[in-house]
């Protein structure tokens, strides 16, 4: 190292001043490429995320990544919002999360040219445009993230028996984790029934994106369960089956268990009234005593009791929504060994551990064996196939991400290592560290005499003045011409 840095130091003393500026631009043109060149790699390459935005739509976004610290460039008047391509699906997963963008198709279709409409293409907006409203009011709800709204308004009949009514449905997707409550599937059913001129909160339907059906006006009527019935049933269900989840998942991990529990609820409210007698312990009612005087003096006493058989009247209510009875299935997935192939092995759990399991979860749900209670707890291996192959998938594509982000890198800096060799090598060979040996100029003697004698000294002279340089200049080549010619004068 010591060595090489000398050799630099002595190089650079050498240099004439000229060739010092020289080399200091283009070290400095190299330097500045090499920076160029590296902003350029590390620069993110832009896709677009979402184009025609609203502003409002735009706003929200934007305020998002700004919170995420993402970066993101705008175009199109702020319609366009770009990011990073390698973040494109990502962001757009996280906003879809978020309900963004959120903007649907409201009155603003009235606004466009109606020139040319037609008296069917004009109602069809104005249903489009009513549907539009009520989606973006229903989205106002923190727990749905979208919603569509579809309606059917029948063309009204002169006679009341044909005329048909006015109905509506909503899909709605919920934010991971919500759930609308019983009130708040009334008001989206009231809110939409208002919105609608001749629509009964009876012709509402609301679903949710998994295929549940959320309203439940008239219930079943046939069965005499309310929606408020089902909703408290569900309600009690998804409250054991997470009391058991969270149980089970501590001990065995998330994944590795699955629970079923069913509810049986009595809403029958009951009143009973027992009146019991007692007729071996009479009670005396009332009793009249008189006293009579005879004649002669003496008194006498009599009396009269009346007794009455004695009564208890008991008075009892029986609540509704009681639990009449709990039935629970639940799934143990077993534990994995690495086999002799390298391929996991399936264990099963032991019966001491199975039976620990079914304590405990009979436990959680506050199990009654006196009103038929059921807990089933089996042990099976749980196909995880699909599981591996998302993990396998997602290494894969943080592994060719990695690759892609360090082949990049490495080929900016081969490219720097490429163009700086190249300018060494050309400076290297440039005239400026190769300069032509100085010809000394040989003074020529004043000659008197012949003119073409005093010519041919001329010339002899300068001849030798450049012999003598090449010699000096190049003395390997001058030796090598020398012995060559020794060599043919001798053979």
């Amino acid at each position: 190292m010591n060595h090489a840095l000398e050799r630099l130091r002595e190089l650079w003393v050498r240099l004439t001043p000229n060739q010092k500026i020289l080399f200091g631009t283009v070290s400095g043109a190299i330097a500045l490429l090499m920076v160029l060149v590296m902003f350029w790699a590390s620069e993110p390459e832009y896709a677009v995320l979402y184009s025609k935005l609203e502003t409002a739509d735009a706003s929200l976004i934007v305020d998002r990544l700004k919170a995420d610290g993402t970066p993101y460039e705008l175009s199109q008047g702020g319609q366009m919002v770009k990011v990073p391509r390698d973040r494109v699906h990502e962001v757009r997963i996280a906003l879809a999360g978020e309900g963004l963008p959120s903007s649907g198709t409201g009155y603003e279709l009235m606004d466009t040219s109606k020139l040319g409409w037609t008296d069917f293409v004009q109602k069809l907006q104005h249903r489009r445009a009513l549907e539009g409203e009520i989606a973006r009011s229903v989205q106002t709800l923190t727990e749905i993230m979208t919603a569509r709204v579809h309606l059917v308004t029948p063309e009204p009949s002169l006679f009341l028996d044909e005329e048909k009514p006015a109905t509506a449905s909503v899909v709605v997707q919920l934010r991971s984790g919500a759930r609308l409550g019983g009130g708040q599937i009334a008001g989206i059913v009231h809110l939409v029934s208002s919105a609608v001129e001749g629509l009964r909160p009876d012709h509402v339907t609301v679903l949710d994106t998994e295929g549940n059906l959320l309203s439940r006006p008239g219930g079943n009527k046939e069965m005499g369960v309310s929606a408020d019935q089902l909703e408290l049933v569900q309600s009690k269900e998804a409250e054991l089956s997470e009391k058991v989840e969270s149980l089970l998942q501590a001990v065995l991990g998330p994944g590795k268990s699955v629970t079923r529990i069913a509810v049986e609820m009595d809403f029958e409210k009951k009143e009973r009234t027992v009146e019991s007698f007692d007729a071996d312990n009479p009670v005396v009612r009332s009793e009249v005593l008189t006293n009579s005087t005879e004649q002669d003096g003496t008194t006498s006493e009599t009396g009269t009791t009346n007794y009455d058989i004695s009564k208890t009247v008991e008075h009892t209510s029986v609540p509704a929504g009681r639990v009449s009875r709990i039935t629970a299935s639940v799934f143990v997935d077993g534990t994995y060994e690495d086999g002799a192939d390298g391929e996991k092995a399936y264990v099963p759990r032991s019966d001491d551990e199975m039976t620990k399991f079914q304590n405990i979860i009979r436990s959680a749900i506050g199990f009654d064996a006196n009103r038929g209670d059921e807990v089933t707890v089996e042990n099976i291996a749980f196909d995880n196939s699909i599981r591996e192959e998302e993990k396998r998938g997602m290494a894969a594509a943080r592994r060719n991400q990695m690759l892609l982000s360090i082949g990049g890198r490495v080929a900016s800096i081969a490219l720097i290592g490429a163009v700086l060799f190249l300018a060494i090598r050309a400076i290297r060979k440039s005239p400026i560290f190769n300069p032509l040996p100085e010809v000394e100029v040989v003074e020529e003697p004043e000659l008197e005499g012949n003119p073409l004698l005093t010519q041919k000294i001329n010339e002899s002279e300068i001849l030798r003045g450049r012999i003598v340089e090449l010699a000096k200049a190049r003395p390997e080549e001058v030796s090598r011409l020398i012995r060559t010619l020794m060599k043919e004068d001798m053979g």
